[in-house]
């Protein structure tokens, strides 16, 4: 029974949870940059606030993931969006954000205990839904959003 609702509420993820900060008004390249940033840097900062009771250094954690969150962001997520439906691209952010945390608190020199799979995605689906939000946000007119 726990399996197949988990199973659902996966399958229904992507009608709820979305990645980076993709409904921004892109005839501003500079309002862009600023809003992005922030979107990666809210990421950054609550994925490195869940994890930090896995006694992870804070700061270092928190660069790495920026970093890691701009590499995604800028080889997967913008490559992708003018070939791949967002129905596709962002479960599969939300994934390898996923994969990057979990690899990311494990590295020995953060001196982590690690995290479970489940708590790496849920960290994740968290962070890019903040990060969303911080896109919609920035666009001065979320209720106008038509992105989807």
């Amino acid at each position: 029974m726990k399996a197949r609702l988990f199973l659902l509420l996966f399958l229904l993820l992507p009608l709820v949870v979305h990645a980076d900060p993709v409904a921004i008004d892109g005839q501003s390249t500079i309002a862009y940059g600023i809003v992005a940033t922030w979107a990666l840097i809210m990421e950054s900062g609550l994925v490195t606030a869940i994890l930090y009771s896995s006694e992870i250094l804070v700061m270092p954690a928190f660069f790495t993931l920026l970093l890691a969150n701009v590499a995604v962001f800028l080889f997967a997520f913008l490559p992708l969006s003018t070939h791949v439906s967002l129905w596709i691209l962002e479960p599969g952010v939300v994934l390898a954000d996923a994969v990057a945390i979990k690899l990311i608190a494990d590295a020995p020199f953060l001196h982590g205990t690690g995290v479970t799979w489940r708590r790496a995605f849920v960290a994740s689906l968290i962070g890019n839904a903040a990060s969303f939000f911080v896109g919609v946000l920035g666009s001065h007119e979320p209720w106008l959003d038509r992105s989807f």
